[in-house]
């Protein structure tokens, strides 16, 4: 029938289409003045991007691209930094992004360069110009510099969940998030359901962790939350002394505060990259540590950790953060010895 041909037609097309050579990064398309000077880069194209931390010159690879979002017509990048962690992953207006190069060097730096002047090339150490890193120096330079490994040094069965979360999680969702006195820039992607993944920023309530859309609910949600410290039973309380905050740790079923501890994973989510746990939470216990200014009357979370109930390979820990806004106090350490 004349409807079968042309949905044979139209199956032979879409074929045809996915197995056309890819075009090149660089693809010509009119833009407006916001946009690159002579089109539109694509994604997985090199680039030299600003970096709106330093306004240094890095390179980079183009994520993603949209429409320029101050209504000028114009184009932004969603980019990902070499030989940076994912955290820093932003987007940034055309004006910013450049074509990279075939033989440029890979430095960064204001004009291409490190800060002493030295071009660093892949797989060098700084400040040799012959040494190369080994396998495992290579490893531990990752590991103190906080850069992700390769993914074609994983297993293959690893190499495929890693491809699958990074194109699942390759851009940030939600921006910022603002919790009490504190607004912090998130780091990663976190699957917050509906209309709430799309906002660029998220007010969470402070004791139950409930998260809003929109600043004034967030204020009318506070006059009604009953909380003022995590739900479960404190075992843990310290007494620093004058002007210090009193320290206090929570024991939190998963099983009895379902909602409290999904919400914790979710905004967990946006600073941790690997974190799988989000809805099942019945199997984990959670120890919340909070601070307290107010002389016990009101407890805010500064991190947790988690543990299984029964855990097969008997780990003490299932996930550990420090929020941004308390971290570098001795934190992470302190979560550790109270996981034992």
């Amino acid at each position: 029938t004349v409807t079968r041909a042309i949905s044979r037609a139209k199956m032979m097309d879409e074929r045809a289409r996915d197995e056309t050579p890819a075009t090149p990064a660089r693809v010509t398309a009119s833009t407006s003045s916001g946009g690159a000077a002579d089109g539109v880069f694509a994604e997985g194209a090199d680039v030299w991007a600003r970096a709106s931390w330093d306004g240094n010159r890095r390179r980079a690879t183009v994520i993603e691209h949209r429409v320029a979002s101050d209504g000028g017509g114009g184009v932004e990048y969603y980019v990902h930094y070499a030989e940076l962690n994912k955290r820093l992953d932003e987007w940034i207006d055309g004006d910013g992004v450049e074509a990279f190069k075939d033989g440029e060097s890979a430095a960064i730096g204001d004009e291409g360069v490190g800060a002493n002047g030295v071009v660093p090339t892949p797989g060098a150490v700084l400040g040799s110009e012959t040494k190369t890193l080994t396998r495992n120096s290579k490893r531990r330079f990752n590991e103190i510099h906080n850069v992700d490994a390769p993914v074609e040094d994983l297993p293959p069965i690893d190499q495929m969940f890693e491809r699958e979360h990074e194109e699942k999680t390759k851009v940030k969702n939600v921006h910022s998030i603002e919790i009490g006195r504190h607004e912090m820039d998130t780091w990663y992607y976190s699957p917050y359901p509906d209309d709430f993944g799309k906002c660029s920023k998220l007010y969470v309530c402070r004791f139950c962790l409930k998260y809003m859309r929109k600043q004034k609910t967030c204020v009318q949600h506070r006059e009604s939350c009953t909380l003022k410290n995590p739900p479960g039973r404190r075992i843990y309380r310290h007494e620093q002394g004058p002007g210090e905050p009193i320290l206090g740790f929570w024991e939190i079923d998963g099983k009895h505060f379902k909602t409290y501890c999904q919400n914790l994973c979710l905004m967990a989510k946006l600073f941790l990259d690997h974190k799988t746990l989000y809805f099942d939470v019945e199997p984990f216990m959670f120890y919340i540590l909070t601070e307290s200014y107010d002389g016990d009357k009101s407890h805010d979370i500064v991190g947790y950790f988690s543990k299984e109930k029964s855990s097969y390979d008997d780990y003490n820990l299932a996930c550990i953060l420090t929020l941004p806004a308390y971290q570098r106090k001795g934190y992470g350490s302190f979560f550790i010895f109270m996981s034992y």
